[in-house]
């Protein structure tokens, strides 16, 4: 009797410190938190190829953050491209949902969701923050009929569909843009899609198409060699390098303010909030440095920190009118 006493006595124990160990466990877990964020290896996503636009965004957020945040972690910079940014999402939602997989992709993606080309919806990706942007651009050749965006609304309204307009990929960021474009001026105009930004401005220069729809990055020399003059810009205010080139807002054209070309970053959805927060409030810190800020002024970007709400907006808004523009097409 004495044995059977001792023997229960010791499964309880056994069972009230398996309890005990089960609650402090759950309690490290979430005494962890955001403030001690982060503590382990960090995984950097590139969904594009080593060398693009965004991998060198993406490496030199990843020296900033161990240089000058003084962030002691390893950080590892993982190029996962192909199927237009599929590889690097499928890899994300593999990964436990702790906020060590942080996944860099451009305002591409939505509108590559909305077209069905990306398998995903908006809400399989947590919005972390906006970090640079390009604003985009109607361009034409400096002895192009066209002085004004008026003058091309008006020539495409006297011959629907006989304006050729080069941009870079169907339902991209270039390909909504104009479409929201056709849409304010109520026009048709014939539009050729290229493999990219560069073969479409080589296209213009060559006199097949008549106007460039690009971001202002991609037309940048040409404009300042003379060769090439931009019509509007689709960012809020004018800007400095242009001072004499109008915004699409201050011509009536509202939808299109602030329509940008934007590079950010995501993470699992299930990702706690104190640690998609703690990633805003770093990648905040990234923005700011002088580092970061060189890093733009050399690339052509502006810097477009966005988070939290704000940002989310903007990443679903994208997503939501790309669908509605592209219905319309089909």
């Amino acid at each position: 009797m004495n044995i059977k006493h001792f023997k229960l006595g010791a499964v309880i124990i056994f069972a009230l410190l398996l309890i005990a160990g089960c609650g402090s466990g759950e309690e490290e877990v979430s005494g962890e938190g955001a403030g001690d964020f982060p503590n382990s290896t960090i995984n950097l996503s590139v969904p594009f190829s080593a060398g693009g636009s965004g991998d060198i965004m993406v490496r030199e957020i990843a020296r900033i953050m161990s240089e000058d945040l003084g962030i002691e972690q390893s950080i590892v910079v993982e190029n996962r491209d192909g199927g237009s940014g599929a590889v690097a999402i499928n890899h994300m939602l593999g990964q436990p949902a702790d906020g060590y997989t942080l996944l860099n992709q451009s305002s591409t993606a939505p509108l590559t969701m909305a077209s069905g080309g990306l398998e995903f919806g908006p809400e399989e990706l947590a919005p972390i923050a906006s970090m640079v942007s390009n604003y985009q651009t109607l361009s034409v050749l400096a002895d192009s009929p066209f002085e004004t965006i008026d003058d091309l609304i008006e020539a495409a309204k006297e011959n629907p569909g006989s304006i050729n307009v080069g941009s870079s990929q169907t339902y991209g960021a270039n390909h909504v843009f104009l479409l929201k474009f056709m849409r304010e001026a109520d026009i048709d105009l014939n539009y050729i899609a290229y493999d990219g930004g560069g073969e479409a401005l080589t296209s213009l220069l060559g006199g097949n198409t008549d106007v460039l729809a690009s971001s202002g990055e991609v037309v940048q020399e040409q404009v300042a060699a003379g060769e090439v003059r931009m019509l509007a810009i689709s960012s809020a205010e004018r800007v400095e390098d242009h001072p004499d080139v109008p915004t699409f807002a201050e011509l009536g054209m509202a939808s299109l303010e602030d329509e940008l070309i934007w590079r950010a970053f995501f993470v699992h959805p299930d990702t706690p909030e104190e640690i998609q927060e703690r990633w805003a409030e770093i990648l905040k810190e990234v923005s700011e440095t002088d580092r970061f800020k060189e890093y733009a002024e050399n690339t052509n970007q502006d810097i477009y920190f966005t988070s939290g709400e704000e940002f989310k907006e903007i990443y679903y808004n994208y997503y939501e009118t790309a669908k509605e523009l592209f219905d319309a097409l089909n």
